[in-house]
């Protein structure tokens, strides 16, 4: 067995510190990889859990080991010797970020596809891991997750309203653990060990507990999105997390390989319990069991007319009369046009480019002070706050597309004017940002509704940018609307678009056949080596209030469908793409992702 360390930088410089124990050196793994392609190495990432680091997986990852596993642990942000804010994260999905440049570090050194690894993680680690497979969607082997903290248990009434209110007012930065190492495990040495490592900490950041609890809410609300084989492991005398919120959400995973295990008189650090060697043996036989089934990932295609997210809609169709709904519908008829953002979705419908154009600005405004006030709250709803967040996310990745784009045509001889389409813009907003970063960018913007196209046109000549901008009324979802860059003339490919966007159209409509004809009209009109940022909205906290007080665009009620990031995934895979970047507000709304089309024999 080989051990080792090392360390790599985040995406914000913040150092990450991980340690690995192998069954080969590095240098040598590559090269396994290619010549035993019938037998592939498999891989395991270990993630600790709150408090703690990746010294404490050592037996753990030494079993894996010698098992044959490549085994990885880091030391995740704010813990053990990896640097950061002590104990803190901005959020879960930031942990999630750093999860996922891991991962793909990891893979890089070992040559060891996606496909065969496997994540054991502990506690809220395993909150971490969870969050990460549900929206990003890797395609890992599976996972096990070791009494995951999907419910904390904080005994205090109302602890978590009361810590947000003390963090709205600026107190308790930092909560101090009630556990103590007596009600982690009834190994002695275990105990005294736990007490005697320096690296342990006592506290954690108020932020990251609140989000973590929120996390974990979010997963029991939305776990039939993960479809990854799944072993959950129970301690029977938790004291920490409830058992049933981790029962809950194994019920609701949608995997047909799943095991769940009880430890009657386990504590919750069962990793280092006194019966740790048959944790330790029932993990292994679960990884050999996922790596003796081949890969072979749900078709998500028919998801709009059997899957949870289909179900989650049906059901809410039918709940019994909501009077606070009712009342909140009263409310916004009679009164709502005293605020200006209000009046304007009633108006035009709540997802039309009118009223995005108010969330972008975020400048609360109405006929007077009460109006102003009530426009303030409707533009901090945490949608809107999503949807900002949305934005800067498409700018991040659309900059680094057109970087890429660039760099692969420096050698022209002339300068190169890129070209941007966008199928659906609304106002396009972000589409003028992006032109007035990039003074060389060429953009078709296209739209359904006339009033949009003419909203473009004004916001063209009033930037001077009508020479780089055209717009087009077109039906995103007309196969016949991308014709004109499917012609086998040899100018053909010079008419294609580099990149294409496609923001916050298909989480309007359910329906996977919209999207599939879109992505297929974008593929063509892409030229080889292009790029598709698309967005996707895989979980929505105000999902029933939305359908049952707003209307949309069409003067119906606004009705959405949150697709899973798998479900999304897959329709942009299959039309020919491959994912290589996402992101993800810190609420776990709204992702951004950015694709690059594969080259097709056409293309060639």
């Amino acid at each position: 067995m080989i051990n080792g360390e090392s360390c790599y930088n985040a995406y914000d410089g913040t150092a990450i510190y991980y340690r690995y124990w192998l069954t080969m050196p590095l240098e040598d793994m590559k090269k396994s990889t290619i010549k035993q392609a019938s037998q592939p190495l498999r891989q395991v990432i270990l993630l600790h859990r709150g408090h703690e680091h990746s010294g404490r997986l050592a037996e753990l990852g030494e079993q894996f080991a010698t098992a044959g596993y490549q085994v990885f642990a880091w030391d995740a942000r704010g813990n053990g010797r990896s640097g950061g804010i002590k104990d803190h994260a901005e959020s879960v999905t930031e942990l999630e970020r750093d999860l996922e440049s891991f991962v793909q570090l990891v893979m890089g050194r070992t040559g060891i596809a996606i496909e065969d690894t496997l994540i054991v993680a502990s506690s809220i680690g395993a909150v971490l891991a969870a969050a990460w497979v549900h929206d990003y969607a890797p395609n890992i082997r599976g996972m096990i997750l070791g009494t995951p903290a999907l419910s904390i248990r904080l005994y205090l009434p109302f602890a978590i309203p009361s810590l947000k209110v003390a963090r709205t007012l600026g107190l308790m930065s930092r909560v101090s653990s009630y556990v103590k190492a007596q009600v982690l495990t009834h190994d002695k040495d275990a105990q005294q060990a736990y007490n005697d490592d320096p690296l342990i900490s006592n506290s954690i950041s108020t932020d990251l507990l609140i989000d973590t609890h929120a996390t974990g809410q979010r997963l029991l609300d939305d776990a039939g999105a993960i479809t990854v084989p799944t072993f959950v492991l129970c301690a029977g005398k938790d004291y920490v997390v409830d058992k049933q919120a981790e029962r809950k959400f194994y019920e609701a995973i949608n995997t047909p390989i799943k095991r769940w295990q009880l430890y009657p008189d386990s504590y919750h650090a069962i990793f280092h319990e006194t019966n740790k060697a048959d944790v330790f043996a029932d993990c292994i036989e679960f990884a050999e069991q996922v790596f003796s089934t081949p890969v072979q990932a749900p078709d998500l295609s028919t998801a709009h007319l059997n899957s949870a997210s289909k179900d989650k809609v049906d059901r809410l169709a039918i709940k019994p009369f909501n009077p606070n709904f009712a009342i909140t519908r009263f409310a916004m008829q009679k009164f709502g046009h005293v605020s200006d953002a209000i009046a304007t979705g009633l108006e035009h419908g709540f997802d039309s480019g009118h009223s995005l154009d108010h969330v972008y600005y975020n400048k609360p405004s109405g006929q007077n002070k009460f109006g102003q006030a009530v426009d303030k709250f409707y533009l901090n709803n945490i949608g809107w706050q999503g949807i900002r967040i949305r934005r800067e996310h498409i700018l991040e990745l659309a900059r680094l597309a057109l970087a890429d784009i660039e760099d692969k045509n420096q050698s022209s001889n002339k300068s190169y004017q890129p070209k941007l389409l966008d199928i659906a813009s609304g106002h396009g907003f972000y589409a003028f940002d992006l032109l007035t970063e990039f003074t060389d960018l060429y953009a078709e913007l296209r739209d359904y509704e006339i009033h949009n196209i003419q909203a473009l046109q004004a916001k063209a000549e009033r930037l001077a940018m009508v020479s780089r901008v055209v717009t087009s009324q077109k039906d995103a979802f007309d196969p016949a609307s991308y014709i004109d860059a499917n012609t086998n003339d040899t100018s053909a490919n010079t008419k294609k678009s580099d990149l294409a966007i496609a923001s916050g159209l298909f989480e309007l409509f359910s329906d996977n056949t919209l999207p599939a004809t879109a992505l297929a009209g974008i593929y063509d009109s892409l030229k080889s080596g292009g790029y598709l940022i698309y967005t996707n909205q895989p979980w929505h906290p105000e999902q029933e209030f939305i359908s049952k007080t707003l209307n949309n665009h069409r003067g119906s009620s606004w009705v959405m469908r949150c697709r899973s990031q798998a479900e999304m995934d897959q329709l942009v895979e299959r039309a020919g793409f491959k994912k290589v970047k996402m992101r993800i507000d810190r609420f776990g709304i709204f992702t951004v992702s950015l694709a690059l089309k594969t080259v097709s024999t056409d293309d060639e």
